[in-house]
Parts: C-alpha cells; structure tokens; sequence
C-alpha cells in the first residue's frame, strides 16, 4: 500500500512539473509579440555599444522568438552572406560575431561554393576550393572577396588537382604542373595557391601549397627534385611547401 501512495505521490509530482513547464512555454509564446519591441530596441542599443565603427556597414532583420529566445541577424550591407546573430535570453545578450562575421565563417562557405561553381562552369570539372579565415586577408583583400562576382580571379584561394602522369620525376611532374598552371591562367582562373595529387598506376605524390610565384620561378626544379629524393630541405621549409606519398 505504502509502494502504491508513493508511485501515485511520484506521478502527481511529475504531472505538476510537466504542468508549470508547458505552462510556461505557452504564456512565453503569447507574451513574446508584446515583447520584441523592447527586445528590439535592448539589442539595437547592444549594437551600437559594442560595434559602433561598423554600424554604417550593418544592418539588422527583424527580431523573432524562437527556441526559447529571441534572435536576430545582423548583415553586412554589401554581402548578406557575411553575418552574425544575436540571442536575448534570460535577460542577457549574445552574438556570434567573432567566428560568424569577423573570422567570416558564413561568407568564406559561400565564396567557396561560388568559386568551385565558376570554376566548374570553365572547365566542367569540380576542383576542391579552401580561402582562410576572412580576418587573414587585408582590408582591401576583403572587400574585393564580398563584392566580386567573379571570385575565382581573385588570387586569395587555393585549389586542389588531380592530374597523371606515367612515371614520378622531376620532368614529367614539372610539366604536369605547368600545364595544369597554364590552362588555369587562359581560362582566368587565379588561385593564390595548389595542391597537386600526382598519380601513377601504382603511386600518388601529394605536394601541398605550390605558389604561383613558385610554380612560375626557377626553383620549382630544385623543390621536386628535394620531393622526390624526399629531402628535408631549407627551401620547402621557406615556402611552406609540404608533401605525402599516398
């Protein structure tokens, strides 16, 4: 009998829980149209607080309630795929500033795809695209990213090859490579740098970080002379050059 009052006490217990929190979430539901104007203007205040040298460039949507919270985007007037949010909650502020729009998490996916699909329409093959953070670029470098139609002129990216070849050395790599290098630049296509995977029938060399001045200098000989003969070199050292048999 004592087992049975206590199941039942344990029940009602749950039962209120499962009561008040419901019942919480519904008054939050209703009363959260009456409040966004206050929200609205707690974050705009927010904004200009933290973030007054870039107002002129930003530009808030509409707050919503969703999850729980209210949130808002808040984008860069000459690209909208360069944005970060802002959740009010529980009376505090948040933002998703520094990895969304300062590191430019959202707009370095975007240019990515936009440069593989340019690319893609040139040469009717998908290449592997990569740009660095956003912050990694000058000013002036970032601004020609957010309002270029034409990103893969832009030499800020690098790009990944699989090309062939009959036999890994020196020369059939070398001439590989410059092929590869010419055709790109005819088709004005103009990454900053390239990874190559090199293949044979029974071997693939990946050489990592290829610059343009690099490919285009007379040190390119000696730098997959230093691959093949697998060299611990000073010069791929200088130029961040690495590679991998695979």
């Amino acid at each position: 009998m004592k087992e049975q009052n206590k199941l039942t006490l344990q029940m009602s217990l749950l039962f209120f829980v499962v009561f008040v929190f419901f019942g919480v979430v519904i008054v939050n539901e209703k009363l959260s149209p009456l409040k966004i104007p206050r929200v609205t203007q707690k974050l705009e205040v927010y904004l200009k607080d933290n973030y007054e040298d870039e107002l002129d460039n930003l530009e808030m949507e509409k707050v919503v309630y969703k999850n729980l919270r209210y949130e808002t985007i808040v984008k860069n007037k000459d690209n909208n795929d360069l944005y970060f949010k802002l959740y009010y909650e529980n009376k505090k502020i948040t933002d998703t500033y520094k990895k969304d729009y300062v590191e430019g998490k959202t707009i370095i996916k975007a240019k990515e795809k936009e440069i593989q699909s340019n690319i893609k329409k040139k040469t009717n093959t998908i290449y592997k695209v990569k740009l660095n953070k956003l912050n990694s670029y000058t000013e002036s470098k970032q601004k020609e990213l957010l309002t270029s139609n034409k990103p893969e002129t832009l030499p800020l990216y690098n790009i990944e090859a699989n090309v062939s070849v009959e036999k890994l050395n020196i020369d059939n790599i070398i001439n590989v490579i410059s092929i590869f290098y010419e055709n790109a630049n005819e088709k004005n296509i103009t990454p900053k740098s390239f990874n190559f995977i090199i293949e044979t029938e029974k071997k693939k060399l990946r050489i990592n970080n290829l610059s343009r001045d690099i490919i285009e200098s007379e040190e390119l000989k000696t730098i997959i002379n230093d691959i093949i003969n697998k060299k611990e070199s000073k010069i791929l050292d200088d130029y961040k050059i690495s590679y991998e048999y695979l």
